[in-house]
This record gives C-alpha cells, sequence and structure tokens, in this order.
C-alpha cells in the first residue's frame, strides 16, 4: 500500500535532520516493495535487494539533501529504476521479470476442480502478461502490482501521463481478447477484473 505522500515528506524531512527512527520507519514501509519493482528490470532476486539497499544507504549520506524533494515517491522509484539500469548495462543478459505465485483462493463452497481451473486460468494470465510488449508489461505491473497511479508510473518512467494511460488500456485489451479465446466467450468488464485480480 502507497503510503500518502504528506507522511512520505515528513520522514524525508526528518531524516535530513539527522532522525534514524525516520529513517527506520520508511525503510520498513517501502523496502519490500521497491525490491519488487526492482524486479521488474533485474532477473536475479539478490541484485534486486542489493540496489535497493544501495539505494537507502545513498539516501542517508546524502540525507541533508532530501528536505528539497517534492515528490518522494518519484524520488524513491526513480533512484531506484536509475540503479537498476545501471546494473544492466554491466550485464549481458536481457530484462526477465520474477512473478509472484501466490494465487487467491475463494472460500470454503470452492471445490477442488474450481481450484484447479483458477490455478489454470492464473496460470494463463500471467503467461499473457508476460508475452506483452516490453513497456506495456513494465506499465501493467507497476499499476496492477505496485499499485502507482498513472502519473507516478508516467513521472518514473519518463513518459507522457498519456502513454502510460495508452499502454495499459492495450495490455488490458490483450488481456481481454485472450481470454476470451481461452474461455470461449467474453467475459464481462465485472468478470474481467475479477481475472485480472489473480495478478495481484
Amino acid at each position: 500500500m502507497q503510503q500518502p505522500a504528506p507522511v512520505l515528506k515528513e520522514w524525508f524531512h526528518r531524516i535530513s535532520e539527522d532522525d534514524p527512527a525516520a529513517f527506520d520507519e520508511l525503510f520498513r514501509a517501502k523496502y519490500t516493495g521497491l525490491v519488487r519493482f526492482a524486479g521488474l528490470f533485474l532477473t536475479d532476486s539478490g541484485k534486486a535487494e542489493e540496489v535497493v539497499s544501495d539505494v537507502f544507504v545513498e539516501i542517508w549520506l546524502h540525507r541533508q539533501s532530501l528536505s528539497s524533494v517534492d515528490h518522494p515517491v518519484t524520488y524513491l522509484y526513480v533512484s531506484v529504476k536509475n540503479r537498476c539500469l545501471n546494473a544492466k548495462r554491466t550485464a549481458t543478459r536481457m530484462v526477465s521479470i520474477e512473478e509472484e505465485t501466490a494465487v487467491s483462493q475463494s472460500a470454503a463452497t470452492e471445490t477442488p476442480l474450481s481450484r484447479m481451473e483458477d490455478n489454470e486460468l492464473s496460470a494463463n494470465l500471467r503467461a499473457i502478461v508476460e508475452q506483452l510488449p516490453d513497456q506495456q508489461k513494465t506499465v501493467f505491473k507497476m499499476i496492477r502490482e505496485q499499485e502507482l497511479t498513472a502519473k507516478q508510473t508516467a513521472q518514473i518512467l519518463h513518459l507522457s501521463q498519456r502513454t502510460v494511460e495508452t499502454h495499459l488500456y492495450k495490455a488490458i485489451q490483450q488481456l481481454e481478447a485472450e481470454i476470451t479465446a481461452y474461455l470461449g466467450y467474453s467475459p464481462r468488464k465485472r468478470q474481467m477484473k475479477k481475472m485480472l485480480s489473480v495478478l495481484v
């Protein structure tokens, strides 16, 4: 869950005044989400953790400058993105994205057959996402998994908000088309929303 901007700005201000408690609060609140975000650029989960840890080290080392940061969320994600890109430039392999495998389960009325169908659908959805064009896939995951807004995603990726919204729209269109082919009929919007929720 994203913290409200005023909370992050307060943490940044307190850290700039050498408050280690505020740094701990920021670290606990943002570390896991930033590692997942780094996983969009790096295939090695250990390297993703290292990148995020390095960003936090830099934050503390240069804490005096934090009070002038107007958009803490963007600052954090851009810092992680830039370090990931630097790490990629030193590697010789292409980017792949690690996915969490947790699948939401319905309640007690769920049957073994329905669980199997849900698992199969979830696997198909994840496979479809992985086949999206790189930028569509990144935008979709940042908004669906990281809970970033289109505006924040645009700032982080240095794209226009309209471009981000277009990528998201095309990604959802592609998912709906693939699921329609898989199910043999066109899902209604409410059903599609439920299907897409298994990706998060």
